[in-house]
C-alpha cells in the first residue's frame, strides 16, 4: 500500500511536469547570415549616429509631444489634424491606409523613415507637394515637410470682397512652405512683390538650414532648431557655405542688420493699425463676426496672419516677408498699397 502511494505520488509529479512542459517550452533561436548582419548596420555597437539623433529630436518641437492630442479619440474635430500632429496620421495621409487603433503617438522617427521596410534612413516620402493654391513645391527631402508646414489655404479664395471673419481667419499654423516659395498671401494689385535669395538657392528647402551639422544637441540635425536661446547659440552651419553667405557676406547673427527688429516693427505697426480699425480683437487675433466687404482690408489681416505664422521674423522670405507687410500698411492708412508713390 505505501509503495503504491509513492508509485502514485511520482506519476502525479510527472503528469504534472509533463503538462508545464506543453505550457512553457524554451525554443533559443539564433539569426544568423544576411538577415543578422542587416540589422547590425544600424544597431551595433558602434553606430553612434542614431543615438545623436535620437538625443536632438527629443529637443525639438516635434518631440515635445505637443499636441499629440489633435485627433479624433481626443475629439471628433480633430480628426483632420491627425495628419500633422500624431505618426499615426501622417503615415495614413502618405500611405492612403486610414489610420487604427486605440491610441496616437507624436512624430517621431518612424513618421518620417522606414528603416525596417526600405533597409536605409531615406525620409518616407519625397514626392512633390501641391500647395493649397496649386503651386508646386519640390525641394528633395523637404518635400516631406512641405506636407504638414504650408498654410492649408489658398488667399486667392479664402480673401473675398464680403466675408466675416473668425479667430482662425487665415493661414494655419506654420506656413513656411509658402513663405519660402514667395507664394499664396494676399496680393494688392499694383504693388511689386519680391523674393530673397533663399527662393531660389536653397534647393533642399527646409533641411539645408534646420538640419545643417548639430553644435549640440539642442541646435541643428534632428533638433531642427537654429537658435539655443538658453546657451545663446545660433546655428549659423548651413548659411555659410558655397553658393549662400561666403567672403564678406558671412553672417554672425540671423539679426542680420537689424532684419528682424524691423519686422518685429512692422508686424507691430499693423497690428496696431489693424487693433484701431476693429480688425483685431485685444489678443491680436482676427475680430470673430466681423463682417468685412472689401477684400483689400481683409487681406491686410490675412498678411498679417501669414508673416507671424512663418514665425522666422522675415528669414525665410525676407523680400517677400517684408512686401506684405508694408503694403498691407500702406494700404490700411492710404487706401494705396504704395503709399501714393
Amino acid at each position: 500500500m505505501k509503495q503504491s502511494c509513492v508509485l502514485g505520488i511520482f506519476t502525479l509529479a510527472a503528469v504534472l511536469i509533463l503538462f508545464a512542459g506543453c505550457d512553457r517550452e524554451v525554443v533559443t533561436e539564433v539569426k544568423t547570415g544576411a538577415e543578422l548582419s542587416t540589422c547590425f548596420t544600424c544597431h551595433d555597437d558602434n553606430e553612434l549616429d542614431l543615438v545623436a539623433a535620437q538625443r536632438q529630436w527629443e529637443e525639438s518641437t516635434h518631440g515635445s509631444g505637443a499636441n499629440v492630442n489633435r485627433n479624433r479619440l481626443y475629439s471628433s474635430r480633430y480628426e483632420s489634424c491627425e495628419p500633422c500632429h500624431t505618426a499615426e496620421g501622417f503615415v495614413a495621409s502618405v500611405t492612403g491606409v486610414p489610420a487604427s487603433g486605440d491610441h496616437f503617438t507624436s512624430i517621431g522617427c518612424f513618421t518620417c523613415h522606414m528603416p525596417h521596410t526600405n533597409g536605409n534612413l531615406d525620409v518616407r516620402v519625397t514626392g512633390t507637394v501641391t500647395l493649397a493654391n496649386g503651386d508646386i513645391y519640390d525641394r528633395g527631402a523637404s518635400n516631406l515637410c512641405a506636407r504638414c508646414h504650408q498654410s492649408r489655404s489658398d488667399a486667392s479664395t479664402t480673401v473675398v470682397d464680403t466675408l466675416t471673419l473668425d479667430s482662425r481667419f487665415g493661414p494655419h499654423h506654420s506656413n513656411q512652405a509658402d513663405m519660402l516659395e514667395g507664394r499664396n498671401a494676399y496680393e494688392y494689385a499694383g504693388y511689386s512683390y519680391g523674393s530673397s535669395a533663399h527662393t531660389s538657392t536653397a534647393l533642399n528647402g527646409c533641411i539645408d538650414c534646420h538640419m545643417s551639422a548639430a553644435i549640440n544637441e539642442a541646435v541643428g540635425g534632428h533638433s531642427f532648431n537654429m537658435r539655443d536661446e538658453g546657451h545663446e547659440i545660433e546655428n549659423l552651419a548651413g548659411c555659410n557655405v558655397a553658393g549662400c553667405h561666403t567672403g564678406s557676406n558671412t553672417i554672425t547673427t540671423f539679426d542680420r542688420d537689424g532684419l528682424q527688429e524691423e519686422m518685429e516693427a512692422l508686424l507691430s505697426e499693423l497690428k496696431e493699425i489693424l487693433t484701431g480699425a476693429g480688425l483685431l480683437d485685444e489678443e491680436g487675433a482676427p475680430m470673430a463676426d466681423r463682417v468685412v466687404t472689401d477684400a483689400d482690408s481683409s487681406g491686410a489681416v490675412y498678411n498679417l496672419v501669414f508673416v507671424e505664422e512663418d514665425r522666422s521674423l522675415g528669414i525665410h522670405n525676407t523680400e517677400y516677408a517684408k512686401g506684405l507687410l508694408q503694403s498691407s500698411i500702406n494700404f490700411m492708412t492710404t487706401g494705396d498699397p504704395n503709399g501714393g508713390k
